[in-house]
């Protein structure tokens, strides 16, 4: 009696949960992504029926080997580089590990002061090396990396400069390019987070002029445990992981086959529809923004309102709590965050606010919303709604 009572409960959460899932708004696509459709089909012979190993060398592990050759030229050509320079991982977080830990034995790391924790985290072990802390390069009220405190950051010491290419919390665009340019003067290897940017703003590796580039699959509508690093061939890089001769004996480990040509087609569709994404993803921002503003003047939008990611949203409303709001909204189906989702369990105010310099008030405030290629313009709106409905309440 009592299993069976317990059987129905799990079976009738499981159908309230399912029935949640179908009317949410899903509005953080900052922290991951939908997995498109063609995604999952792509992968599915490859979980299935064509499993074997593509280091094995009888004909059945054949398809398995073609499929990872075929997924590295497409990556390889999304981003402007060759497949040889594209390097299999389990996601932004191993790349970002695997650009600075490799540059860490030839000399000092620089990296923003609003890098990932990937990034920021990495630099920790500087405590093991002779070189002494990396150095933080400052930024504006945007979140724009300083010039100025770059060019005094440089010198023939430093091995390597990590700038993301956009920010994950605020959305800004990075001058990416110009950066490049500057480090390669002193004889330095350039790398750009480009998480949040892959898959959603061109990006081509020749034309930003970066020696090194992190992305993730399920960022840009890929399945999640799967990403990459491009290296800039001839570019020193220290072996990652022992073993056998994976990924040319620089990452060992059975590749995961299936996620990859999940990753690749992905990839592949959201450069294909990017220009159509943006123009509604741009439609849909104005909409909300306009809501906003006409409601609640006193809010603030934080970043770079010309040079940031389209869809993404960072708004500050002094006199309430971001994390109360985020709840809220929760309650009425709408799924956003106050900030990156790797520190939403924090109740600090994050780094990248306190970075940009936002007073106190507006960024205990602060929500991110980040619409995606599956959001529509009401969603937008309703969102705006219900962001206005909150603030009239606790303003009364």
């Amino acid at each position: 009696m009592f299993l069976g009572r317990k059987i129905f409960l799990i079976f009738a959460t499981s159908i309230e949960v399912r029935i949640l899932a179908k009317n949410y708004i899903y509005a953080d696509n900052a922290a991951t992504t939908k997995l498109a459709p063609e995604a999952l089909e792509a992968m599915m012979p490859f979980l299935t029926d064509e499993y074997g190993n593509p280091s094995s060398l009888y004909s059945f592990s054949r398809s398995a080997k073609k499929a990872l050759a075929d997924a590295r030229a497409v990556i390889a050509e999304c981003i402007g580089a060759s497949p040889e320079e594209i390097f299999f991982t389990s996601g932004g977080t191993e790349s970002d590990n695997w650009a600075i830990k490799g540059f860490l034995p030839y000399g000092k790391v620089i990296a923003s002061a609003i890098e990932h924790h990937a990034v920021m985290n990495s630099l920790a072990y500087y405590d093991h090396f002779q070189h002494g802390p990396g150095k933080l390069l400052s930024v504006d009220k945007r979140g724009t990396v300083s010039f100025k405190s770059l060019e005094n950051a440089l010198s023939r010491r430093v091995a390597l400069v990590s700038v993301m290419l956009a920010n994950n919390e605020i959305g800004t665009i990075e001058p990416v390019r110009e950066l490049a340019a500057m480090t390669h003067e002193y004889g330095a290897a350039f790398h750009t987070d480009a998480v949040q940017a892959v898959g959603h703003i061109p990006v081509n590796v020749g034309a930003l002029g970066v020696d090194l580039l992190s992305a993730s699959a399920h960022k840009f509508h890929g399945p999640k445990g799967i990403g990459f690093l491009y290296c800039k061939k001839g570019d020193p890089l220290e072996r990652f992981l022992d073993g056998g001769q994976q990924e040319a004996g620089m990452r060992a480990g059975t590749e995961n086959v299936a996620a990859i040509v999940g990753m690749a087609t992905a990839l592949r569709l959201c450069c294909e529809r990017m220009n159509e994404v943006t123009a509604r993803l741009t439609e849909m921002t104005s909409c909300f923004s306009k809501i906003i503003n006409a409601n609640i003047p006193e809010a603030t939008f934080n970043g770079d309102s010309e040079h940031r990611l389209p869809g993404h949203i960072s708004l500050s409303i002094p006199g309430i709590s971001g994390e109360a709001l985020m709840h809220v909204l929760d309650l009425k189906g709408i799924a956003v965050s106050t900030g990156a989702a790797c520190d939403s369990r924090s109740t600090k105010i994050s780094d990248v606010l306190k970075a940009i310099r936002l007073p106190v008030k507006l960024a205990k405030g602060t929500i991110r919303i980040t619409l995606g290629a599956y959001n529509t313009v009401d969603q937008a709106q309703y969102i705006a709604d219900k962001i206005v409905e909150y603030f009239r309440n606790v303003s009364k």
